[in-house]
């Protein structure tokens, strides 16, 4: 859903991402992540898309940000067109993104927001969940190490978590 999700600090660059034709429609404040895989340097595909699961899973996506305008053509329910368009990218562990917390109840009070800061988490998926019938997204209380955001704030009287993304969330497809 429009403006779910804001990338919050000037820690972030505004860049210019891909989309196929017939990708799925989005909305501003709306994350875009890639399903690339590299082989020899090589991505299987450079295109971005909305993201349809939680994420950045590191392994898994490759986080593209947050989009900071429609999909083409722009208010409409045509097939979306083959374009470029700008995603808010937050510096890795610098830059914040701000969301409603996924269980506001569990960050409610001053001790519980502390007990989930340093947490890793992903943004959460809910294909129906938003006030139009759309996507909704929110910032999971906690999720697993392989999660490409960490916690570093919220406010408990609005529901918000503030994250960071970890570097690994920008190109997981690489041996060490």
């Amino acid at each position: 859903m429009r403006g779910d999700l804001q990338v919050i600090t000037n820690a972030q660059v505004s860049r210019p991402v891909r989309i196929a034709a017939s990708a799925t429609r989005f909305e501003v404040g709306e994350p875009l992540h890639s399903l690339a895989a590299s082989t020899s340097g090589v991505a299987d595909v450079n295109t971005y898309v909305l993201a349809a699961a939680d994420t950045p899973v590191i392994g898994t996506h490759r986080f593209g940000g947050v989009a900071q305008e429609g999909a083409e053509p722009k208010n409409s329910t045509d097939t979306v067109t083959a374009h470029t368009t700008h995603v808010a990218q937050p510096v890795p562990n610098i830059g914040r993104i701000r969301g409603k917390a996924e269980t506001v109840a569990s960050i409610d009070t001053a001790s519980e927001l502390l007990g989930v800061i340093g947490d890793y988490t992903l943004i959460d998926y809910n294909s129906t969940g938003g006030t139009d019938g759309g996507e909704l997204y929110t910032i999971k209380d906690a999720a697993a190490d392989t999660s490409g955001l960490e916690i570093v704030e919220g406010n408990v009287a609005k529901g918000l978590l503030e994250v960071v993304v970890d570097n690994n969330a920008y190109r997981h497809d690489f041996a060490t």
